[in-house]
Formats: C-alpha cells, sequence, structure tokens
C-alpha cells in the first residue's frame, strides 16, 4: 500500500463503523402488519334497525401496538354465500394493544350473513405496557 492510502485506512474503517452503528441505534423500522393477521371480528348475525338496517360488533386487535383509523368493509351475503350489497364504515376511536372496540356499520340492506374484512388502519408505535 502506498503512505497516502496507509493514512486514509483508519478513518475509512472508522467512518464505515460510525455508519454501522447509527444504523443499529435506529433499529430496524417495523413493518405494519397485515388486518389478516392482527384482526379478529366479532360481529351479530342479526342486524339492527337504525333508520334501515346496522351490522354490529367488535374488532380485537391482537398486536402489541395500539390502532387506530380502522375502516371495515361490510359484504351483505345472500343464503348462497353471494355477496348482494357492501358498505363501508369506521371503528370508534382507537384499539388497544391486545384489546378491543365496537362498531355499528349501516348496511343496504339485510343479508342472511356478513363478511366484514378490515380494510385499513393505522399501526401506531406505541408499545403496549
Amino acid at each position: 500500500m502506498t503512505s497516502g492510502i496507509r493514512r486514509l485506512l483508519p478513518a475509512a474503517v472508522l467512518a464505515c463503523g460510525l455508519v454501522v452503528w447509527g444504523l443499529l441505534a435506529i433499529g430496524p423500522a417495523r413493518a405494519q402488519s397485515s388486518p389478516e393477521q392482527i384482526f379478529t371480528i366479532d360481529y351479530s348475525r342479526e342486524p339492527i334497525p337504525r333508520g334501515g338496517w346496522a351490522v354490529e360488533g367488535y374488532v380485537n386487535n391482537s398486536s402489541r401496538y395500539l390502532v387506530s383509523g380502522v375502516r371495515l368493509r361490510v359484504q351483505v351475503l345472500d343464503a348462497s354465500g353471494q355477496a348482494v350489497g357492501e358498505a363501508f364504515g369506521w371503528v370508534y376511536g382507537n384499539v388497544p394493544a391486545g384489546g378491543r372496540a365496537y362498531f355499528t356499520v349501516s348496511i343496504p340492506r339485510r343479508g342472511a350473513d356478513y363478511r366484514i374484512n378490515v380494510v385499513s388502519f393505522t399501526q401506531n408505535s406505541v408499545d403496549a405496557p
């Protein structure tokens, strides 16, 4: 090696070490889980009258994180299991880590059953205690 490279080598090693240390200090990015991985939904198969019909129930959050902005899609199913209508709604407030939150979604018609899915949510960075 030439003397110029020998003098720069310790500085380059130190710079690389600082970059690696900085990345480790920041930590890995937490990927947002998919709805199927963290939510289960309990609902009443019998709709409630609310100036029309509505489906009510609870969204259960099995993650370690507080979840907010949970948007639901409710498909109205006929007796053969075919979708004959759909509606969208929101879970009221936040869903705590390991907890549940109530929802009610107005639906266009009464059905034999309902298929309810979480279509979007915000997973907050606050860990459960």
